[in-house]
């Protein structure tokens, strides 16, 4: 049977452990233990002011850039576009300041902004496809030139938008629109697929079609078919015209519309594609990008995941 003196003997032990606790933390234990904690602060606090000095850097070369090129942008692009009419298509998501500025750009290359237009989220809602559907099949006979047989509904819209905006015939370029392609743009406005800056009574030969990030919170049925209607209106605005751009900032190159048309090669063959439109450079590389098209070729530029360089090669000056 425990006696009473097994509970004095416990008691005593108990104190014991507590008083050496005590004397061991508040003498070498706790030395040592404030020791380490106060490296691990001072290691922390150097690391947090290495980054903010590398951050403080990084945005000053950003702006540094962006004043570079500001101050060399109304040289670099003047006259790369006298004469010519870009369409611009804003897509969901897309900034609408990055799509003032690259507007901004075009004009100062000489460019007239023929339309401007905005898509609608019910553009690309996977619920709204048998709407969608429903419509094409009533635009597709307005078409002359239809996509071919069995082509899918996001082409079929994707063409009827472009017999509105653009022409790859430079005398129609500029001039009023035709009833049909009015008729067009009333039925695509009237169902809530698009809305229109202004008025839609001229046509461009070029097109610029700007993007932004993804939807993190889409579905895989929405995130697929954005990305469809993306690829679809990328390539018959690019075939129905002189050539087409399709623009954005970083993180369109990283899921978004500018990632879609550069990771499928039958549309990034043909399209070009710029990833910095949230900074000066890409504004004016859209500007470059377009005047590469006239010469028939394509590219993929900036500095996300797919650019192939900073921006097409500069024009030769003239002689």
């Amino acid at each position: 049977m425990i006696d009473f003196r097994y509970h004095v003997v416990s008691l005593v032990s108990v104190f014991i452990a507590l008083a050496v606790g005590i004397v061991l933390g508040a003498g070498p234990l706790n030395e040592g233990i404030s020791v380490g904690i106060t490296e691990q602060v001072n290691q922390l606090t150097a690391e947090k002011n290495q980054l903010r000095t590398e951050r403080d850097q990084a945005l000053e070369a950003s702006d540094a850039k962006d004043d570079w090129a500001t101050a060399v942008g109304p040289a670099l692009v003047a006259r790369q576009l006298t004469g010519r009419s870009v369409a611009v298509v804003e897509l969901p998501g897309a900034d609408g300041s990055q799509a003032d500025a690259t507007v901004t750009q075009l004009q100062a290359a000489g460019a007239t902004v023929s339309a401007r237009v905005t898509l609608q989220e019910k553009w690309f809602d996977p619920q709204q496809a048998a709407f969608r559907n429903q419509l094409a099949v009533q635009l597709l006979p307005e078409l002359t030139d239809p996509p071919a047989a069995g082509a899918d509904t996001d082409t079929q819209l994707a063409a009827a938008l472009a017999r509105v905006l653009v022409t790859a015939d430079p005398v129609g370029a500029g001039t009023d629109a035709d009833p049909t392609a009015a008729a067009i743009a009333t039925a695509l406005t009237d169902a809530g697929l698009v809305a229109v800056d202004g008025d839609l009574a001229q046509r461009g030969t070029l097109a610029v079609l700007v993007g932004g990030a993804p939807d993190d919170n889409a579905t895989e049925d929405e995130t697929r078919a954005a990305t469809a209607g993306w690829l679809a209106l990328a390539r018959e605005l690019d075939q129905r015209s002189a050539g087409a751009v399709v623009a954005g900032p970083p993180a369109a190159a990283d899921g978004g519309p500018v990632a879609a048309v550069r990771g499928s090669s039958g549309v990034s063959d043909d399209v070009s594609t710029v990833d910095d439109l949230d900074s000066v450079t890409g504004q004016l590389t859209v500007v470059l990008a377009l005047r590469e098209q006239l010469s028939g070729t394509s590219g993929q530029y900036g500095t996300a995941a797919g650019a192939g360089a900073i921006s097409p090669a500069l024009p030769a000056p003239a002689p």
